[in-house]
């Protein structure tokens, strides 16, 4: 699966095997009660916000720098952040924000309508000097944003080309996290190692493929974290990151083997949560190809699809889902299975496509993804009862994308989570001929201009229940027509200490250390 981490993005639990036999007596305190330590199996891409992809350097963005806007990770309300307040013109399409003052960089430079014009700008502008890498994600969260300028020493007004409903909430996206423009200037393309912002932590060392270090911002404006160190130690093997978690060395892992769930319960000292968040995993069904561009043939393979089997991979570390629309992202959002698992209507449906013998696909599966690949052979079994002949091609990621983005596939799939919690979040990187030439999975070569059409009538209507009655409607759409196959929702699971104190699970699936603090 496609990692993102927050922005627009692709998320996949690391489901490493743990080896390691548990200790069933609790490890002794190692006497840093303000110190947080924690163990990873890589170390994060980039801490430069505008280049940001994957959830674990998403985690260093969320502690380090601050947005506009603070969405609330457990009820999902925005807040001020560096952005005081904020109006909107009648026609929506100019937004001015009242800064906050006395608010300092890491670096000691001063936060003002400077430093947020730089940070959009020079994601903005191909001929900014200070563009000096590929920003991902920009260009599709912030399509419609003409332009950003100072009106003031503390004030800065946002220009849309159109109204955008969902503008305020996409504020609070990595790629919005405000800079400081010195560092990016002094740093250049090493901004990534050398990340700079207003946030709670700073990062205080970072040595390759070895450990990162934060340490609290004793100046931070919401006030100091209980926290003063946060260590992460990059341990490439499993079996190593269990072994030092069971002796004390680590406080939480948030990588972790569900054949070992149970023995971590069973410790009195090891708190588990799993919390469902907003995220979705399906399969994309390439309506372009010849073969599948009957819809009574991609209807027959989403019969063919039989969620038990997410039990039989995942136990209850997953979520069923019937929708591209993630439980808890909107206040009334119902499940709704879309036909059901049954190969007897899948055969019916097939068997419709007169003069044609065995149906012969092939699906593209990450050579790493070992339990998603697992799930997919009970549905290529399913798939063989009614006639049709699944051949998997394994493939490292970057031919994985590679193979993607040319639109060289007949099955592919991909897992999303919300960059903010809105359904065009969702749902636009579906129909997104840009995100697939980055190589997410999508169904942007069946060339849907009644979705599109949709979609654009949806992220410009100012009505909340309009605009929640579009998006169901590009949603059913979507699954009705075959084009997609949703297959779970993922839980956030974190394993800790319970000297860490409480960690409460949030819908974004993030984990700010601003509110920790160990007993």
């Amino acid at each position: 699966m496609n990692i993102k981490r927050t922005g627009q993005a692709l998320l996949a639990l690391s489901l490493m095997a743990l080896a390691a036999p548990l200790a069933a007596d609790r490890p002794a305190p190692d006497g840093a009660d303000r110190v947080l330590r924690s163990g990873s199996l890589r170390e994060p891409a980039s801490i430069d916000p505008a280049q940001v992809w994957d959830d674990h350097s998403s985690f260093y963005v969320a502690n380090i720098y601050d947005m506009l806007v603070i969405l609330d990770p457990q009820t999902l309300q925005l807040k001020p952040g560096l952005a005081l307040s904020w109006e909107t013109s009648p026609d929506g399409r100019i937004w001015t924000f009242n800064l906050r003052r006395n608010v300092r960089f890491h670096d000691g430079t001063p936060f003002n309508a400077d430093a947020v014009v730089f940070t959009f700008f020079r994601q903005m502008d191909p001929a900014d000097p200070n563009r000096l890498s590929t920003f991902p994600m920009f260009a599709g969260i912030f399509s419609n944003l003409q332009a950003v300028r100072k009106t003031g020493a503390y004030q800065v007004q946002f220009i849309l080309a159109e109204p955008f409903f969902p503008f305020l909430a996409s504020l609070t996206v990595d790629c919005a996290a405000i800079v400081s423009p010195a560092a990016v200037k002094q740093h250049g393309p090493d901004f990534a190692r050398h990340p700079v912002g207003t946030g709670p932590f700073k990062l205080a060392s970072w040595q390759k493929d070895k450990r990162l270090v934060l340490k609290a911002n004793p100046d931070y404006w919401r006030g100091r974290p209980q926290i003063d160190e946060f260590i992460d130690t990059v341990v490439p093997q499993g079996e190593m990151l269990n072994k030092q978690f069971k002796q004390g060395q680590l406080d939480l892992l948030t990588t972790y083997s569900i054949s070992k769930m149970v023995g971590y319960k069973k410790l009195d000292w090891v708190q588990v949560i799993a919390a469902p968040y907003l995220s979705v995993t399906y399969l994309v069904l390439n309506a372009a190809r010849p073969q599948l561009k009957s819809k009574g043939v991609r209807q027959a393979l989403g019969h063919a699809w039989d969620p038990r089997a997410l039990t039989l991979v995942f136990q209850d570390y997953v979520l069923p889902i019937h929708s591209l629309l993630p439980r808890g992202l909107l206040p009334d959002s119902v499940q709704e299975e879309a036909g059901g698992f049954s190969l007897a209507r899948a055969r019916e449906l097939l068997n419709k496509e007169a003069g044609r013998g065995e149906l012969q696909l092939e699906m593209l599966v990450g050579r790493e993804e070992t339990l998603l690949y697992q799930l997919f052979t009970i549905y290529a079994r399913n798939l063989k009862q009614i006639g049709v002949k699944l051949k998997f091609t394994r493939l490292d990621a970057a031919a994985l994308s590679r193979r993607i983005a040319a639109g060289d596939f007949d099955l592919a799939y991909t897992g999303w989570v919300a960059d903010y919690p809105d359904p065009d979040s969702m749902l636009y990187p579906l129909l997104s001929e840009q995100l697939q030439q980055q190589g997410l999975a999508n169904v942007a070569a069946s060339k849907r201009r009644d979705l599109l059409d949709l979609l654009a009538r949806a992220r410009r209507e100012g009505q909340p229940d309009r605009r929640r009655a579009l998006y169901r409607q590009i949603d059913h759409l979507l699954v009705s027509d075959g084009l997609v196959i949703p297959l779970y929702q993922d839980k956030r699971v974190i394993i800790f200490n319970r000297r860490v104190g409480n960690i409460e699970p949030n819908p974004l699936g993030k984990l700010h250390l601003f509110a920790l603090q160990k007993k």
